[in-house]
C-alpha cells in the first residue's frame, strides 16, 4: 500500500509519518512506502507506480500558501480520482470550504489536537484505506493460463499489452513488464476494458489519460504513449470522452 505525506515543515512530516509507522506496526497494516515530501509534484510523478489506491496526508498550507493543499488535492484528483485523501492542517475554519473543490475527503485532521485523539484519527484514516483497498481489489485480477503461460496481476496495474515475436506479447504493468505467449485476440476477450487501439497494441482504458490525435498516440497516465491506429481514432475518442 501507498502512503503519502504532503508537509513543508519537516519536523511535522517527520513526526506524522512516525505515527503512521506506529499505528501500521501496532495494527499490522502493511505498506509499500511512506513518501514525506514538501514537493506535490514528486507525489503526482509516484502516482502510476502504486500497485493499490494511495492515502494522501495533505498539509492545507505550503510554504505560506494558505490554501495550496487544496489546489494540489484538486492535482491528484487528476490522475487518482478513487485514492483517499485526508487534510492535515491549522485551518480547521477551511473545512466548510473543501467541498467546493470537489476532491471528496475522507476528513480533516487538525495538528493542535491532543496527541491521543489525533493518533485514534489517524489510525482511523489507515483503517479505513485497508478497507477500501479490500473491497476495490476483490477479485479484480487480469489472470491469463494457457499450455505455455501462467500470468496473473492486478489489473488496474495494467497500462498496455503489445505484440513482441510470432505468438510472444509484452504486458507492460506501472511496474513490471511481463512476457507471455498468446494473441492479442484472445486476450481482450478476457476483459472488456482492454481494447484494440492498434493492430498491435491493447490499452487499459482505465489508463488512459488524453488521445494526441496529430501524433496519433494515447497518451498514459504515466506519461508513456501508445499508438493509435488512423481507423480506431474515432473510438478511441469516444472511450475518453465517456469515461
Amino acid at each position: 500500500m501507498s502512503i503519502f505525506i504532503l508537509e513543508d515543515d519537516v519536523f511535522q512530516a517527520q513526526s506524522l509519518k512516525r505515527s503512521i509507522e506506529e499505528i501500521c506496526l501496532a495494527q499490522h497494516i502493511p505498506y509499500n512506502f511512506i513518501e514525506a515530501t514538501s514537493r506535490y509534484e514528486h507525489i503526482i510523478n509516484k502516482i502510476p507506480s502504486c500497485t493499490y489506491l494511495p492515502i494522501y496526508f495533505l498539509d492545507i498550507e505550503i510554504k505560506h500558501e494558505e490554501r495550496k493543499g487544496l489546489e494540489v488535492a484538486q492535482e491528484i484528483r487528476k490522475v487518482d480520482p478513487h485514492g483517499i485523501i485526508v487534510f492535515v492542517t491549522t485551518h480547521s475554519e477551511l473545512a466548510s470550504i473543501s467541498y467546493q473543490y470537489m476532491v471528496s475527503a475522507l476528513t480533516f485532521i487538525e495538528k493542535d489536537q491532543p496527541h491521543p485523539e489525533r493518533m485514534q484519527k489517524i489510525a482511523a484514516c489507515l483503517q479505513h484505506y485497508v478497507t477500501k483497498n479490500k473491497v476495490e481489489h476483490k477479485e479484480d485480477y487480469f489472470f491469463v493460463e494457457n499450455a505455455y503461460t501462467s500470468v496473473k496481476v492486478p489489473f488496474h496495474t495494467i497500462e498496455y499489452i503489445m505484440t513482441d515475436d510470432p505468438h510472444r506479447l509484452k504486458l507492460i504493468t506501472t511496474n513490471q513488464l511481463i512476457q507471455l505467449y498468446g494473441s492479442l485476440k484472445e486476450l481482450e476477450q478476457i476483459d472488456s476494458r482492454l481494447i484494440r487501439c492498434h493492430k498491435s497494441y491493447l490499452v487499459n482504458v482505465q489508463q488512459m489519460k488524453e488521445l494526441d490525435v496529430s501524433g496519433q498516440q494515447v497518451i498514459l497516465m504515466s506519461g508513456k504513449q501508445v499508438p493509435v491506429s488512423r481507423r480506431m481514432m474515432k473510438k478511441m475518442k469516444a472511450i475518453l470522452k465517456d469515461r
